[in-house]
């Protein structure tokens, strides 16, 4: 009776190995996409911890491409805050780094940084991680360096995918 049930468990334990090995010679991959559900928690996260610190600021949140995904600017916040904060987070997003570290690397003698396209080298801006993988990211503006930055990272920080 025990042998009966030998050979399935041997053909499922060769085609186990079968497609683990056909994964790492893909020509394809499969990553995690940010979706516009996630977009919108991110934002609501954003938002409330700006309003716990009597922030007005505009909030922007961008998937791993830099594309626009929600977007909020609070009530007597700076209307030039608007594409500021998007422009935070698609230099997050595309060169997957927060704005406070790009800013103090062009600080230090880095400047070839501010050529890049779509730069925007200030802080308040975090990548969205789902491992190892960019999907998102958090621009936020209209507030000090050090309160941007602060909202934009713990937002980032906290998503769970």
């Amino acid at each position: 009776m025990k042998r009966k049930f030998l050979k399935p468990l041997a053909f499922i334990a060769f085609f186990s190995t079968c497609t683990a090995a056909h994964a790492e010679d893909s020509k394809v991959l499969t990553r995690t996409v940010l979706s516009s559900a996630g977009a919108k928690s991110l934002l609501n996260v954003a938002e409330a911890d700006a309003k716990r610190r009597g922030m007005k600021v505009s909030i922007a949140i961008v998937d791993g491409s830099g594309r626009l995904l929600a977007f909020i600017r609070m009530d007597d916040s700076q209307s030039g805050t608007d594409e500021t904060a998007i422009k935070k987070a698609r230099t997050a997003a595309l060169y997957q780094s927060r704005g406070k570290v790009l800013a103090e690397r062009v600080s230090q003698n880095q400047a070839f940084l501010t050529t890049l396209p779509g730069i925007t080298a200030v802080p308040g801006s975090a990548p969205v991680m789902s491992g190892q993988y960019v999907i998102g990211a958090v621009g936020v503006s209209g507030a000090t360096d050090d309160l941007d930055d602060a909202v934009a990272t713990n937002t980032a920080a906290a998503f769970q995918p």
